[in-house]
């Protein structure tokens, strides 16, 4: 590949060491992916040895021309040129192999060992100038044929522009060496424009291997996708992959697409989001996978585009790699019955199963801590009793099942006439009691009063298809008696008393004066039930009783007592 023009040109060896140092920062650079290291590092060596052998035959030349002893120079030459040889071969060697592991150099260095013999033998022992004229072209010439040849056996590689390249500059080179037997030289600049083209061919077969892998990557994730694919479609579950930057679903199986209600055509069209009928129930579920990254058995309300009612579903969840994006993988199971069982089982333990109104305890606990609001705010609020105006002479005349009638529609019409913030609840028997948020004594009034007339409206019919009607007497008490729910619901109950005496089917309010009656009724009562307790209770006027009255300290002491 060299030619000793190099050194007589002006500027011709520099521009030559200049393109050699390129070739060896290339192949450096290439030489840093393992398949390249051998292979590069080969040929890097010979193309200094040649470069060498190049430089040792100007010297002969020169030494010759004036007519010194060349023998020496030459030998060296040859010697300088058949390593470039077994480095290019080996080379070769490693291209031809699949991996630098396991590849074959002994046929090589038995053809290196032949060649060290005839140098010796034709430049030392049995001089002959034309046998030597004729190795300093035959050991480059089998070189590239050599290299030549490893490189073309790297053209099935799915990227091969680099070895293509390098094959080129081989072919042309072996031509130009070719073209030297007979006595037609190359112009010196061939030597650094190959190192050019060289070191490019370096970098492009680094730049095949990356291809490569990258193709080898995408096939094992590709891969990977299919057997998550496979596994998707054959859960039990419903299973949804959405992608986690836009929320775009990616893929679901025929269970989440039955479930879900979703076109498997156009999956991309449809955000998970979408899907969730309570946000701030989804943002629950991000916050906790943004800082676990898994989540199991977390509840979520679903709608979808086919079904008009939210369902429940348990998600288990998290985030995977899925085709070069973050995903979210979404396992879904039904557990709507699930639900409905703790709604229903809920319901009995706060709703009267006749009315389906709130019961006396759900109604107590609740008003106390909506009177704390109250308090708080600084707002009004009030308390309704009613009771069903002779509601036993319903039941004597027409029989239990039309006073249930009675109840079932006084409820309704209660339900159905206040507000949905206002609290209804069965007290027990005919009697029903109404809590009124932020409405004082004058405007409870008046509610009780529509109501009253709204109620008495109302018409039923017996088994008998008998036309019945039925009135309510209602009592008011409100925060300007007091903030107890207890004294509130006997307060209001005082006035549903005055509003029966009255001559019921009529409102009556409990003042702050009947406050002061209540307050002197009730301890007055409690002289009286005082006065009828057994002496035993009345521990004002009654000396203690004990069991161990009569019984000496000392039979205590021996256990004697009896």
């Amino acid at each position: 590949m060299g030619n000793f023009e190099i050194f007589s040109q002006p500027g011709g060896l520099i521009v030559t060491l200049f393109t050699l140092g390129c070739l060896l920062v290339a192949g450096i650079l290439a030489a840093k992916e393992d398949r390249l290291f051998s292979p590069i590092s080969f040929l890097l060596t010979a193309f200094v040895f040649d470069f060498c052998g190049t430089w040792v035959e100007k010297l002969a030349v020169t030494a010759f021309e004036q007519g010194n002893a060349v023998e020496t120079y030459v030998m060296f030459e040859l010697l300088l040129f058949l390593a470039a040889m077994i480095f290019m071969s080996s080379a070769a060697s490693r291209f031809i192999s699949v991996s630098s592991r396991g590849s074959s150099s002994l046929p090589v260095w038995i053809l290196g060992g032949l060649g060290g013999v005839a140098v010796i033998l034709f430049t030392v022992i049995l001089p002959a100038g034309d046998l030597v004229n004729r190795m300093r072209l035959i050991f480059p010439l089998v070189a590239f044929l050599y290299l030549s040849v490893g490189l073309a056996a790297r053209f099935s590689d799915d990227h091969s522009d680099g070895y293509v390249l390098a094959f080129g500059i081989t072919v042309i080179l072996t031509i130009l060496v070719g073209l030297k037997f007979f006595q037609v030289y190359a112009p010196w600049y061939t030597t650094p424009m190959s190192y050019i083209l060289y070191g490019l061919s370096f970098l492009l077969m680094k730049s095949n291997i990356l291809e490569n892998k990258l193709d080898k990557s995408e096939q094992d994730i590709a891969k990977y996708n299919r057997r998550i694919e496979e596994i998707i479609k054959s859960s039990p579950f419903p299973i949804i992959i959405s992608r986690l930057g836009d929320d775009r679903i990616i893929l679901a199986n025929d269970n989440a697409v039955k479930l879900f209600g979703i076109d498997a055509k156009v999956l991309d069209h449809y955000h998970l989001k979408d899907f969730f009928a309570d946000s701030d129930n989804r943002r629950l579920l991000l916050e906790r996978i943004e800082e676990q990254k898994e989540v199991q058995d977390f509840e979520v309300l679903i709608k979808t585009p086919v079904s008009d009612t939210p369902f429940w579903l348990l998600t288990s969840a998290n985030i995977i790699d899925y085709n070069y994006d973050l995903a979210l993988y979404s396992a879904f199971q039904d557990i709507t019955s699930r639900k409905n069982r703790e709604v229903l089982l809920q319901n009995q333990a706060i709703r009267d199963p006749l009315t389906a109104l709130y019961n006396r305890r759900y109604f107590e606990d609740e008003v106390k801590k909506q009177i704390l609001k109250a308090k708080a705010a600084g707002q009004p609020y009030s308390v309704l009793m009613l009771d069903a105006d002779f509601f036993k002479k319903v039941n004597d005349t027409y029989g239990h099942k039309t006073g249930d009638k009675v109840l079932i529609e006084l409820a309704a019409k209660a339900e159905k006439a206040l507000r949905d913030k206002d609290i209804v609840a069965r007290y027990g028997g005919e009697e029903f009691v109404v809590f009124l948020p932020e409405i004082n004594s004058v405007q409870a009034y008046k509610v009780a009063d529509r109501l009253r007339q709204s109620i008495a409206s109302i018409v039923i019919y017996s088994d008998d298809n008998q036309e019945v009607r039925f009135t309510v007497s209602i009592g008011v008490s409100s925060s300007e008696i007091s903030d107890n729910v207890d004294t509130l619901v006997k307060t209001a109950d005082e006035a549903l008393y005055k509003a029966k005496q009255g001559g019921r089917n009529r409102v009556e309010v409990f003042t702050r004066d009947d406050m002061k009656n209540f307050l002197s009724q009730s301890e007055q009562m409690s002289k009286d039930e005082k006065k009828n307790l057994h002496p035993i209770y009345d521990k004002e006027n009654t000396a203690e009783i004990s069991l161990l009255d009569g019984v000496d300290a000392k039979d205590i002491a021996s256990g004697s007592g009896e």
